[in-house]
């Protein structure tokens, strides 16, 4: 991975526009998603340079900024406005039949992960605050999904709703305050409160992802299932366990992890010549 200040000589030495360093930002619902790297960075490979917090290590330069936003825009960010471009919405996007109603970064999500498949329609799993699942078809048009409580509101939500359940969140989100999980070996339970609720939040996600993925493919509407966002690599192994034990169709699907799908997705957009917004 190049350091930051490579990233930064892309500035100061004048490079190629088709090599300049775009600062992408997607303003999530728990927290902000950097990433530095150039279109040609927005395939299967590392970006230049990726954090996640208040503000990047590296020089960012409002005139070459792609951000966009789904949650609430922090004072941290706010106070910036004023420099730079405007924020990708999903009707600038070029993703045909999507509503301008459905959230940016799975917008950008299903645009890039079309983008980068191999031909035929894609699932996108976003394993984030909210898990969302968005397919695109073989035309790359854009299909439904469906929205449900991630990893940590699942877990939240359990300690908050009973009298005796303890405080656990995603390993991926903050430090564990009770102990580490330890996945149940394949075909026996968790012994303890602790892991019986991460257990059951994590198997009830991917089987709700791997139904998806078989009903999907079982109409040919889908051959690739791209999985991102935090809590992806938790359900990563429970979902290959439950495709490797399901219907054929879905066991035939290729699976595909990229931690940074919408921001590669920012990447990937340009401004059109003419003025009228932003394409591939």
């Amino acid at each position: 991975m190049w350091s930051a200040s490579r990233g930064d000589r892309l500035y100061r030495h004048g490079a190629p526009t088709g090599l300049m360093a775009v600062t992408a930002l997607l303003v999530g619902n728990s927290r902000l998603h950097w990433g530095l790297g150039t279109p040609q960075s927005s395939g299967p490979g590392p970006l230049l340079q990726h954090w996640d917090g208040d503000w990047p290590p590296w020089q960012v330069q409002p005139a070459t900024m792609r951000w966009a936003a789904v949650g609430l825009i922090p004072p941290s960010v706010e106070t910036r406005l004023g420099s730079w471009p405007p924020p990708v919405e999903t009707c600038q996007m070029p993703l045909a039949n999507c509503p301008a109603h459905v959230g940016v970064d799975r917008a950008l999500g299903g645009w890039q992960a079309f983008g980068c498949s191999a031909g035929g329609g894609v699932l996108v799993v976003d394993a984030g605050t909210a898990l969302t699942m968005t397919a695109v078809t073989s035309n790359g048009s854009f299909a439904g999904g469906r929205i449900l409580p991630g990893v940590a509101l699942q877990l939240e939500s359990l300690h908050q709703r009973t009298a005796s359940l303890p405080c656990v969140v995603s390993p991926q989100a903050r430090a564990w305050p009770t102990l580490p999980w330890n996945p149940a070996k394949p075909g026996f339970l968790a012994t303890d409160t602790v892991n019986a609720m991460v257990d059951g939040v994590i198997h009830g996600l991917s089987a709700a992802v791997v139904n998806t993925m078989a009903a999907l493919a079982t109409a040919a509407v889908v051959r690739e299932c791209w999985l991102t966002g935090g809590d992806a690599p938790l359900l990563q192994e429970a979902i290959h366990t439950q495709l490797a034990a399901g219907q054929l169709a879905s066991r035939e699907l290729a699976l595909h992890h990229d931690p940074h799908l919408v921001l590669k997705g920012l990447l990937r957009l340009r401004t059109r010549t003419d003025g009228g917004g932003l394409d591939a």
